[in-house]
């Protein structure tokens, strides 16, 4: 090894010290013009190796960084879910302070905040379960109401949730009257879900897009005011003593969420 390393000192101390034409600068080109071709070929034939080899390195970058992206699009989905959850909550927490605001309440009166966790499972909607009960507050035959009007009644009672029926069931009955003008009937529900005004004498004068809220009746347990549909259409036959009305919930009884029930 020695002698190895001097002689290449001694060469490489030659090669700088010697013109253009020397003897080692000719060795050298001779060397270059021999060695260039198999450099050449050696060169072709291991390309293909290095192809495949910088191909496997790029794809196990290409796959880690994909993997690195598609947590970040999970993690920025999750943020952007959630905002406009959260966004939705506000806005009906703002309807139902609006309705508090409408002074439809009377004195004495307060709202318990209570989320669907359940609904019917039949076809029509009918029920569902509110995460609040007894312990809350919250009794039988309650008004439940959200940002849009009335949705219902409590009709059974547990420590820590609530059955409420809604008054699209068909056993849902609540008193009402027509604003402006205040005919009075009976708002009820349907087994096709379906809400109409029955027992309206058919000489009031009613008209399609009046507005219909609980009457509120001395013996009613809902307190008068609380909106609850448009009239949808007007019908009467002579033969019949009533009108035929149907009528367009202002609750979306389909995306029902947070409610509030009035507690007397």
């Amino acid at each position: 090894m020695a002698v190895l390393l001097l002689l290449c000192v001694a060469m490489l101390t030659l090669y700088f010290r010697e013109s253009g034409s020397g003897p080692v600068h000719s060795v050298q080109g001779v060397v270059l013009r021999v060695v260039a071709p198999l450099q050449n070929g050696t060169a072709r034939a291991t390309k293909p190796f290095r192809d495949a080899w910088n191909w496997t390195g790029d794809l196990f970058s290409a796959k880690s960084e994909n993997a690195k992206l598609q947590k970040e699009v999970e993690q920025l989905r999750a943020g952007v879910a959630n905002e406009l959850t959260t966004q939705d909550e506000n806005a009906q927490m703002r309807d139902l302070l609006a309705l508090q605001r409408d002074k439809i309440f009377p004195a004495g009166v307060h709202l318990v905040t209570a989320r669907v966790v359940a609904r019917s499972t039949t076809a029509w909607y009918s029920t569902v379960k509110i995460d609040v009960g007894s312990t809350g507050g919250v009794s039988v035959y309650d008004p439940v109401v959200n940002g849009a009007g009335l949705v219902g009644r409590i009709a059974e009672l547990y420590p820590n949730s609530a059955k409420v029926t809604l008054i699209t069931d068909q056993q849902s009955f609540v008193d009402a009257m027509v604003q402006p003008g205040g005919a009075q009937g009976i708002i009820s529900g349907s087994v096709t879900g379906d809400v109409t005004l029955q027992y309206l004498d058919k000489n009031e004068r009613v008209k399609v897009g009046q507005y219909v809220v609980t009457s509120g009746r001395q013996d009613s347990v809902f307190v008068r005011g609380i909106p609850i549909g448009q009239i949808a259409s007007v019908g009467s036959q002579e033969v019949e003593l009533y009108q035929s009305i149907s009528l367009d919930p202002f609750v979306d009884f389909r995306k029902l969420d947070l409610v509030q029930v009035v507690v007397r």
